[in-house]
């Protein structure tokens, strides 16, 4: 497997591209041609896919604090994936927040991250608060394309993005789905074929219930010719 000279595998702009991004090399992503304006500069994000990032809650297991994460991608390209993990506040800081500091620099973080300081260690009242906003801050840094390739492929990596349904698998479930329904109407009428001649006699027997109720002396004539007819 060839290796670019940054390091990063030549498999990661195939990688992205299944969710959606078009990268061309692990540092840059392809460009779309501009003035170099802001409008430009917002144009060049239309068609690149949307993350959402939100840590929404925590709870305690086997004496560790784990914080609920809920992520959502979508775009253009790519089918709506929605999935959620939990991470304890140590991985948090050590498997995500340190590369992403490291692989921007002081700078550019300040200046994405600004109004969004991390959480602090100790897992101290607030922490939730704390994570869910930093995750905003690196969600919109993504999706702004302010953050390289490799580092999006590592993002996605932590929080265990799923694999991208295909079309095929997806045109599948929908065929499964109208299969389930049709055998279940199938089935249903065949319960109904089955009962009917039953509700027909119940039906039958009701009337003649209803007719000797209400013709009592009619209903015993008849019944005295079915006895003389046996």
């Amino acid at each position: 497997m060839a290796v670019h000279d940054d390091g990063i595998f030549d498999t990661l702009p195939p990688f992205l591209a299944n969710y959606g991004y078009t990268a061309e090399s692990s540092s840059s992503w392809k460009e779309i041609p501009g003035n170099g304006s802001s409008a430009a500069a917002s144009e060049r994000s239309i068609g690149h896919p949307k993350l959402d990032i939100r840590v929404q809650g925590h709870e305690e297991a086997e004496g560790h604090t784990l914080y609920s994460v809920e992520c959502s991608l979508s775009g253009p390209k790519v089918r709506q994936l929605d999935w959620s993990v939990k991470r304890r506040l140590r991985y948090f800081r050590e498997g995500l927040h340190d590369p992403v500091k490291e692989h921007l620099g002081v700078g550019p973080y300040e200046q994405h991250f600004a109004g969004a300081p991390f959480a602090k260690k100790g897992g101290l009242p607030g922490t939730t608060s704390r994570l869910d906003t930093w995750c905003i801050a690196l969600a919109t840094c993504i999706n702004a394309r302010g953050c390289s390739p490799s580092m999006v492929a590592m993002v996605l990596h932590f929080f265990e993005v799923p694999e991208p349904r295909s079309a095929a698998e997806t045109a599948k479930s929908a065929a499964s789905s109208v299969a389930d329904r049709f055998r279940n109407a199938a089935q249903s009428f065949a319960n109904q074929v089955q009962q009917a001649p039953q509700q027909m006699q119940r039906s039958a027997e009701q009337a003649a219930l209803g007719f000797a109720a209400r013709n009592p002396n009619v209903a015993m004539s008849l019944a005295s010719h079915a006895v003389k007819g046996l």
